[in-house]
This record gives structure tokens, C-alpha cells and sequence, in this order.
């Protein structure tokens, strides 16, 4: 295969998505097919499906797998963030061994980036992390992250998304210096996990992509919590639409 994907040509057979919310990647489960695998460590709640996707006479197969960090036992909710993404993304590369880890989920767009809800984005540039604040000297840089996003265009082609910078951070509502720092570092998506399994996928040598899908805008007078908890559903289903049209994309490639 090209080095479509970034850097040198490799063959993507295995692909791995790691979801937050289990709301996001649900239905992308159904629609290929994946079958239930369990937990991806007996100690947390982390699960994982997966399945063969046949290309039929004009592509390869491949085969998916779709993991989430699971249910939180005491808060009832998904387990979002950076420290479950990448500790569930270790789990799977370890147990899945994929060519391709897909970060997929939902984000905050800007206004000022020409997002709307249910634009579609593809992490370009570097990820960002802007809420790791460590005024040292070398911690500083390591703090914020610039981890190179390797994707060419026609990537972004194939999905029908633009490239974006995406900034990543534990908090769902920024502060006031974040806020800066997005204007600062032209900043298009905010969320949750993409800087972290980012740098995960370096240090392990695995091709990465992040696929985030805008469910509220930052610059908006309207709260954000208001405008995901109506979005979402809506956008998910967006999502789902292009990761297909991703994973049709990877399985004619020559």
C-alpha cells in the first residue's frame, strides 16, 4: 500500500478503533458485524469486537477491531479521557496487533475554523495537548505535546473531511487560558483522547489516525454540554457513515 496513511508505504490488513464513548462507536459495531470479544484485561472494564470485513472481488479483507474503555463501576458512565484511551488502546495493539489505530469520536469545533456540528475533521499538523501546563524548562514543549499528525491529502480526500489541528485535554469545558492557547495555536478540534494515543502509537510504531466529528462549537454563545447531549446521536451517525467510506477506501487500495 502508499504511503497514503504517512510515512513509509505499508500494508493495512488490521485496523484498531479506539472509541470513548460507547454511544459513538455503537453502531459501527452493528454495521460490520463484529462480534463481542469481552474484556481486554480481566481487572478493568475495557471491551473490545472484533471481525472480518471481506473486500469481495475488488478489495482485500480486513480485519477491525472497535475497543472502548468501558463503563465506570461507581459513576455508571463511559470512562473518557486520556489516561482510559490509552491505557484501553495499549490493550488492544497488544491483543490485536493492528497496521492502523483510528482514534474516532466526537469533538468541540471553532466557528472560526469553518466547523459546523457534524463537520468532519482529520488531525493534521500536530496534536496538541492544552491542559498539560509545566512552566520547566523541556517540560514545557513536552507539556503542550506537537506530536506530528502523519496524514496526506489523500486521506482527507477519501473521507471527505478537512484537516485540522486537535487539541486534547481532561476537561470538557476550557478555561479561559485554553481558550487562548486554541486562538494561539489555531486549534480546530477539542477533545479528549487524540494527543495521548497519538503518542502512544509513536512510541509503538503503529500508524495512527484521528477521525473526530464536531457535535458543539467552542465559539458559540450556546453551552456545550447542551449542544453534544443533543448532537450527538445525530453526528455518531455521520461518523459512522465516513468511517466506512474510510475502511471501502483502505480495502481497494493496491
Amino acid at each position: 500500500m502508499p504511503s497514503d496513511l504517512g510515512g513509509p508505504p505499508v500494508e493495512i490488513h488490521r485496523i484498531g478503533f479506539i472509541f470513548a464513548m460507547r454511544a459513538e462507536g455503537a453502531g459501527l459495531i452493528d454495521r460490520l458485524g463484529l462480534q463481542e470479544r469481552g474484556r481486554l484485561d480481566p481487572d478493568l472494564p475495557a471491551c473490545w469486537f472484533s471481525g472480518r470485513v471481506e473486500g469481495g472481488p475488488d478489495g482485500r479483507d480486513l480485519e477491525v477491531a472497535i475497543a472502548f474503555a468501558g463503563e465506570d463501576p461507581q459513576h455508571g458512565c463511559d470512562r473518557i479521557g486520556t489516561t482510559p484511551a490509552t491505557l484501553t488502546a495499549y490493550l488492544l495493539c497488544r491483543e490485536f496487533r493492528p497496521d492502523l489505530l483510528i482514534n474516532a469520536g466526537t469533538c468541540g469545533g471553532f466557528q472560526r475554523a469553518g466547523a459546523s456540528i457534524g463537520s468532519i475533521f482529520v488531525g493534521g499538523g500536530d496534536f496538541l495537548f492544552h491542559d498539560r501546563r509545566i512552566p520547566l524548562p523541556k517540560f514545557d514543549e513536552f507539556g503542550i505535546g506537537r506530536i506530528p499528525a502523519l496524514v496526506d491529502e489523500s486521506v482527507r480526500a477519501a473521507l471527505g473531511a478537512e484537516s485540522g489541528i486537535i487539541s486534547t485535554g481532561d476537561s470538557f469545558a476550557p478555561t479561559a487560558e485554553e481558550r487562548v492557547f486554541f486562538e494561539r495555536e489555531r486549534v480546530t478540534c477539542k477533545e479528549m483522547e487524540a494527543a495521548s494515543l497519538a503518542g502512544l502509537s509513536r512510541d509503538l510504531g503503529i500508524r495512527f489516525l484521528a477521525v473526530k466529528a464536531v457535535t458543539d462549537l467552542v465559539d458559540h454563545p450556546e453551552p456545550e454540554e447542551s449542544a453534544f447531549a443533543r448532537n450527538l446521536s445525530r453526528v455518531s451517525q455521520i461518523l459512522e457513515d465516513r468511517l466506512i467510506q474510510l475502511l471501502e477506501w483502505i480495502r481497494v487500495r493496491e
